[in-house]
């Protein structure tokens, strides 16, 4: 049976990791809740305890004994220095055998804001490594993984009891109303990961975002008015980046969904 490690049973690797049972592969884990554990054992998932900013945090055997692929899936959190999330990160891929493949889960907030067409050739490694520590942690997995790597930029997650607007709700002077959004879906950023499995699609960067970009103002005004939150107010100012995802569409076979506002309280 294919053996498949996800470091980081969250709020997007943990329904991951029941797909993944589902079609049949053997999943293993980590959760920095030891809390956590037995409600993942619940749903047919064997999760370790491990946090990436504990230093002295053993990494469990179970995890890397005879794994065919990887997928790191752990934000960086506050980081003390550029290198500090790559150096982590390696750390993890290090304790893998030299067969195991890895998808690492990065972002599009890798890409400038002011990128109005964010492809994943339109931006350089060598020009953001030194200041832009998701930059660096890409580079240095690609240089020393290559083809055992694809790296999966997710834009802003929302999902189940994940909706970013209420942390908008009634305020005002809000700037960059004209902004243009990048978000996925939870299914969708799902599905992406169970394509590239599926399809051994590796050495690979590709970007994982809903094709519709509205406004800031237009989408979270209409979001906070379907949960029945105090409207916002923004600043009609600003522009922003496009993530284009036509890439996974072509070659990742990728149907992205409408970015359904009123599902999420």
């Amino acid at each position: 049976m294919t053996k498949i490690a996800i470091v980081g049973f969250g709020w997007l690797g943990t329904p991951l990791g029941v797909q993944l049972i589902d079609k049949g592969y053997h999943v293993v884990g980590t959760t920095r809740s030891t809390d956590k554990i037995e409600q993942l054992k619940e749903v047919n998932l064997n999760a370790y305890y491990w946090d990436s900013r504990v230093s002295d945090t053993t990494f469990s055997n179970h995890l890397t004994e005879n794994t065919d692929y990887c997928i790191l899936n752990f934000p960086p959190g506050k980081v003390n220095g550029v290198r500090e999330y790559g150096e982590h990160l390696w750390n993890v891929v290090k304790k893998f055998s030299a067969s195991t493949h890895f998808i690492f889960v990065s972002t599009t907030g890798v890409y400038p804001e002011h990128l109005r067409d964010a492809k994943e050739d339109s931006f350089s490694w060598e020009e953001n490594e030194s200041t832009n520590h998701i930059a660096y942690a890409e580079q240095l997995l690609s240089k020393q993984l290559g083809k055992r790597l694809t790296i999966v930029r997710m834009a802003g997650l929302i999902g189940p009891n994940r909706h970013p607007a209420k942390f908008f709700a009634g305020r005002t002077s809000i700037a960059n109303g004209n902004q243009p959004v990048n978000l996925i879906e939870q299914q969708d950023s799902i599905q992406i990961i169970l394509n590239i499995l599926s399809k051994n699609y590796w050495g690979e960067i590709v970007n994982a975002c809903a094709s519709e970009h509205p406004s800031r103002k237009d989408y979270y005004t209409e979001s906070c008015r379907k949960f029945g939150f105090e409207l916002p107010e923004f600043i009609e100012e600003g522009e922003g980046k496009v993530v284009n995802n036509e890439k996974s569409i072509r070659e990742l076979g990728m149907r992205y969904g409408e970015l359904r506002v009123s599902l999420y309280l």
